[in-house]
């Protein structure tokens, strides 16, 4: 947006909300002025291990020095790793799916693998995927290994028995890497982080998040004692428009607003996601709702800027 199209806006801007709006206004020109403009510089790209990959391949730079220290400082318990080796594996296979450029997974990865040679576990039975960050692979890998398997945060290690899923640690243990993976292969009752994540992925699959008919106050009872707070399914939301899955996003967007709804940062993604498929009307609508809610001076700006391109697109 042309520097200066904010405030335009807002002192042009009819209806009830005009006072909102100005009370703003001071609070916007001291964002506006922290913004100064710099020449875009050619940034060269840390390097990222893309797709199937190996564990040697994580011990040479660029990201040997976080892996290998990591990997030689971690000790598992030893206790709970002497009951790992009287484990059978003659089923079980693992896949690991990460991002060199993710600070979990720098952190849990290398111990992980760690643990899995200290219990003799075989090299041949874990696959390691490398996703992508904020490109066209986000979250995702070239050959898309992580179609179909709900893939929202990394580091995910997902066990296999017999090809079959029978649970997985997502993003970092409950407990600890040895426990959680010993309660998981004793088939001990084990809820992985981000509970909802389960029922969204199978949404995902069968089709249930773009189906329009389908109730969003039903989906969201179901997950109601499943999520955390707001930022669970907002960030799920973005991940979705990334992947240019827009309605899926939408109905995650849906779902976080009927169990926050008194939150500005909510309500502006539910704008965001009208926006972005193609409802103008409704996503002026609930951007306009998102400043009335707003108590942090920071956000404005965002919320300009999305609303003030719906209201273009209104015009045309």
């Amino acid at each position: 947006m042309p520097q200066g199209v904010e405030l335009l806006y807002l002192l042009n801007y009819p209806g009830n909300l005009k006072n909102i709006f100005m009370n703003r206004i001071i609070s916007l020109l001291f964002i506006a002025l922290s913004f100064t403009a710099t020449a875009q510089t050619s940034v060269e790209k840390s390097k990222i291990l893309y797709g199937l990959c190996t564990k040697d391949s994580l011990t040479i730079d660029p990201f040997g020095k976080w892996f290998n220290t990591t990997y030689d400082s971690y000790q598992p318990n030893i206790v709970t790793m002497t009951s790992l080796k009287k484990q059978s594996f003659d089923n079980i296979s693992i896949k690991v799916f990460f991002g060199t450029w993710c600070g979990d997974s720098k952190s849990e990865v290398p111990r992980f693998l760690k643990l899995l040679t200290a219990i003799f576990f075989p090299d041949k039975k874990i696959q390691l995927i490398g996703l992508g960050t904020g490109d066209s692979l986000v979250k995702q890998s070239p050959g898309h290994e992580e179609d179909g398997l709900g893939i929202f945060r990394v580091p995910t290690f997902i066990i296999y028995k017999n090809g079959i899923e029978i649970n997985r640690i997502n993003e970092f243990p409950v407990f600890s890497l040895e426990k959680d993976l010993l309660d998981i292969l004793n088939n001990q009752l084990y809820t992985p982080n981000y509970r909802s994540f389960a029922s969204i992925a199978k949404w995902l699959t069968d089709g249930t998040l773009s189906d329009e008919n389908i109730s969003v106050a039903g989906l969201a009872k179901q997950l109601k004692l499943l999520v955390n707070d707001e930022h669970e399914l907002n960030s799920l939301g973005y991940l979705l428009l990334k992947q240019e899955k827009k309605k899926e996003a939408l109905k995650i967007f849906q779902i976080n607003y009927n169990l926050f709804p008194e939150s500005a940062n909510v309500v502006s993604s539910l704008g965001e996601g009208y926006y972005e498929t193609g409802d103008i009307k409704r996503a002026v609508a609930v951007l306009e709702k998102a400043l009335e809610l707003n108590k942090n001076p920071q956000d404005i700006k965002g919320i300009l800027e999305i609303l003030y391109k719906a209201k273009e697109k209104e015009k045309s």
